[in-house]
């Protein structure tokens, strides 16, 4: 919706009569709305969430590798094991 500003009022053209609302009124409205807090601290937990849950993502990322590379260790010693004993 286009809205035309005049000196002292906003003017909505769409309005079948033309319904003026003082800057002033607005710029309180402003004001009250940037001053609000509410809902910010629930905007804060769920950042430090998303950076908590990107950080165990990481690390989880890190430790399969590790968990990967432990197992390729363990299954090589098993088949050495089992070829010394069939040698046998």
């Amino acid at each position: 919706m286009a809205s035309i500003f005049r000196q002292n009022a906003l003017i909505s053209p769409s309005d079948s009569k033309s319904t003026t609302v003082p800057l002033s009124r607005l710029k309180k409205l402003g004001l009250s709305i940037a001053s609000d807090t509410h809902g910010a601290t629930a905007v804060e937990y769920g950042l430090l969430a998303g950076l908590v849950a990107i950080g165990i993502a990481g690390g989880v990322g890190a430790l399969s590798d590790l968990v990967n590379l432990l197992f390729e260790l363990i299954g090589d010693e098993t088949v050495a094991v089992t070829n010394t004993m069939n040698s046998d």
